[in-house]
Formats: structure tokens, sequence, C-alpha cells
């Protein structure tokens, strides 16, 4: 992903400005639909001057989920079949729901930010260099530039440290959590601020996720209900892999295995997003409690297991395998097909290299978004009983969303993403694309590779 400049920091004074440096953004409307897909599903290329719909709504990965068309749209909306559905944007062509969910992202982010500067007077004194750091990420990834999924990273962070500094701040705290907690803030603010200045275009994005996941582990401290063993070595896992994005060192046998596999974050990266994977699985309550511990330590050994150790790839594989154990033991969740390859399509887009989503997608996009070039998959939304609205930003900047059919989506992103990387890449999450793949193989016959191969063993 593009690195992200500091020295355009979009100023957080409230919606007016929002909305204006989203219109110097996107640039000039343009009414016209746009051609069909290959998928017989229609895009349009919206006006970016159109009014914003309504507020996106958490799903349930914690980030926000685009908002439907805007309430005033007019334009005719034949009845959707199997072959056919309608873009989401106003009849003049504007992306309202692409508008509204950059909008509603930068307004949490500058929300978070005044809160956070707020609790400064309320924190130990130790702490307040490290809340102005992660206000400063807040600020810095508000540019408009910054592709909204490195903002995703740094919300979903951010949102976890504010909820850590109430913990701090609480006196009915106990000592020993208090001290913890005052131990990992610092460590993920210091994280968080080195993946947001990262130099190298996929790592900055990658890295946000991956300090975002480890961040998980202060609710675990928070809430007081881990056994102690299972919080012991999340605690001393999550402070290695931070560390280890603060410096930018590798781990395991990063760099290694550079040529990577298809669909891996990228070689260097891909042994973090697993431990971090790893610890957020651990400290997951939903987690069986047999197999907490288990994945606590494999992730715990895998965050310090350094380059060169001839045991390295041992521990890599009993990582993996504690992780799908763990995560295929809580079964399948109860959700419908459109809401299924919602939550397992916004996954992948914020797991998977954009360059490799741009090559596996390129049949099923748009031709104005292979002519122009996809800078980031973002987001997807349910648009009808068998399409998604998916929203990107192009190459240049601007902003669209298209409808892509569920039937040929999923089964490409099975493509991208096989079973064995699935885990390790998404985590908890991986259970969302091989609900979607039950489900379109029972709704419509439609197979998606090893993902309804595992989904049928789960």
């Amino acid at each position: 992903m593009t690195r992200t400049t500091r020295r355009h920091i979009l100023p957080l004074t409230g919606a007016s400005a929002v909305v204006t440096a989203l219109t110097l953004t996107v640039g000039p409307a343009t009414a016209a639909p746009g051609p069909a897909t290959a998928d017989g599903l229609s895009s349009s290329v919206r006006a970016d001057s159109s009014p914003p719909g309504p507020q996106p709504s958490p799903d349930a990965s914690g980030s926000e989920t685009p908002p439907g068309p805007s309430p005033t749209d007019t334009s005719p909306s034949p009845s959707p079949t199997p072959d056919d559905s309608t873009p989401s944007g106003s009849d003049d062509g504007g992306p309202p729901g692409a508008v509204a969910a950059v909008e509603q992202q930068q307004k949490e982010a500058g929300n978070l930010a005044t809160d956070l500067d707020d609790k400064k007077a309320d924190v130990p004194e130790d702490l307040v260099p490290s809340v102005d750091q992660l206000t400063g990420v807040l600020e810095a990834v508000n540019d408009t530039q910054t592709p909204p999924q490195e903002r995703d990273g740094a919300v979903r962070s951010a949102r976890q440290v504010d909820s850590a500094l109430d913990a701090i701040a609480d006196p009915e705290t106990p000592a020993e959590v208090r001290d913890r907690l005052t131990a990992l803030v610092p460590q993920v603010s210091a994280a968080l601020d080195a993946a947001n200045g990262s130099e190298t275009p996929p790592e900055s994005g990658a890295l946000g996720l991956i300090v975002a996941r480890t961040a998980s582990v202060l609710g675990v401290v928070a809430d007081q209900d881990t056994p102690p063993d299972v919080e012991a070595s999340l605690v001393d896992g999550a402070e290695n892999l931070l560390s280890a994005v603060q410096n930018g060192t590798p781990i395991g046998n990063e760099g290694a295995e550079a040529a990577a596999d298809k669909g891996a974050t990228a070689g260097p990266l891909e042994w973090k997003m697993l431990v971090s994977n790893g610890l957020e699985t651990a400290g997951d309550p939903n987690t069986p409690e047999d197999e907490r511990k288990g994945l606590a330590k494999s992730a715990h050994e895998g965050s310090e297991t350094q380059p060169g150790d001839p045991e390295a790839q041992q521990k890599k594989l009993r990582l993996k395998r504690d992780l799908r154990k763990a995560i295929s033991e809580q079964g399948l969740p109860n959700e419908p097909l459109g809401k299924a390859a919602e939550l397992c399509t916004n996954s992948v887009f914020e797991s998977v290299l954009d360059t490799t989503l741009a090559d596996d997608l390129q049949a099923l996009t748009p031709e104005t978004w292979n002519n122009e070039g996809v800078r980031d998959f973002w987001k997807s939304r349910e648009a009808a009983n068998d399409s998604l609205d998916v929203i990107a930003q192009l190459q240049n900047d601007k902003l669209d969303n298209t409808a892509l059919a569920i039937r040929r989506m999923i089964p490409r992103l099975a493509e991208s993403l096989p079973v064995d990387d699935l885990y390790a890449q998404l985590g908890m999450r991986a259970r969302d694309c091989l609900q979607a793949a039950a489900r379109l193989d029972n709704d419509m016959g439609v197979e998606s590779g090893t993902w309804l191969s595992e989904a049928q063993q789960v």
C-alpha cells in the first residue's frame, strides 16, 4: 500500500472539512453508468460531489460496513436476478456509500484522537508521550491520500488503547493489571507509529493490521478472565511481536521465504501475521479452553523465534496447526450467504496484498478499474441476495464502487487464498469464508475449491 505522508494532515475540524477533502480527492461528477462487468452486473463511475448516504454500522470484525444507497436515490432499479444487480449509487452517478463510509471513518479517527487527548489528565504521566504519539498517528492517517485500509488499522488499535486507558484510570483495577497495561500501551503506540512510517509500499497497511490484531491482548489483560498461564504467554508474545514491528526486525524465517506462496501478505511479513492471528485467537473467549493454552504457547514461541533457528519451520508448522484446530473447533458461524460473503471479502481485502487481488479479480472488476489500476480494495457490503457492493480506491485516488456476483467472487478469492494459507492470514475470520463457501454450494451449487472441502470437515 502507498506510504502515508505526514505532511498532508487533514485538520480535524468537523464533517465540513472531511466532505471538502473528499470532494477534492475524488474529483468531478460523471453521471453516465459504466460498462457491465464480466459477471453481467452493471457498474458505474460515481460522482464525488453527491450527498453522503446513511452512516455505516460496525460489522463483526470491528470495522465499519459501508452504508447502502442514499434514501434520495431515484434511479431505476430492475429486480435483481442471479445474473443481474443494480449499482448502489444515486441517479447523478455519485458513490454515496463510498463517500459516507470514508467520512465516517475519518470522523471516528478524529473523535478518537480528541478522546485520547482528553484522557491524558487521568493516566500516569509516563504514558502521556505514548498517547501523544498515538494521536499523532490518527491525525496522520486522516490525510485524504491514506488508503482507507491503513486508516482502519490505526482506528482499531486506537480503540483498544482507548479502552485500556479507561482500565488504567479506573481505581478498581488491580495494581498488577494496571502495571501490565501500562507496560503494553507504549509498545502498541510505538509499533503503530512505526507501521505508519514504513517506507515500503505494502508494509504500512499490513503492519498496521498486525498491530491491531496484537493489540487485542490489551482487552485480554483488562478483562481479567483469562487463565494466568494463557495470559502470560499472550503478554510475552505481544511484547515480542510489537518490539519486532517497532524495530523493523524479522522473526522466524522471515526473508528466507521472500518468494511467498500466492495469497500471502508478503514474504517478510508472513510470520508476523501468523503470530498476530495466534495471539488474537488464543485471547478470544470463544476459543475452546482446551485449545487456548497450546495456541498461546505456540504463538509465544513463534514470536521469539530468531532467524536461523534450525527449529523455525517446525515451530511455524506447529503454530499453523494449533491455530487451524482452535478456529475449526468453533464450527461455522450461522450467517446467510450474503452476510458471510461480505465478512469474508472484507477480511480478505485487509489481509491480502492489493496487487495480488487486482490480478486475481481482474476478470470480475470493471474495465475502468483495470485500466486505472486499483490502489486499495477496501470494503464490500451485501447488495442483494447474490451480489456484493465493493468499494475500492483507484490509483488516481478516486473512490468507486461496483456490484460483483457472489457466485464468482468467493471461488476467485478461494483461488487467491487457498485453505493452507487461509487460517494463517485471516485468523478467526477464516470461519466466515468457510461459511460463505458452504452456503454458496448449498444455495447455488457453486463450489469454492479448498474452502468448500475444509468447510465440509468443520
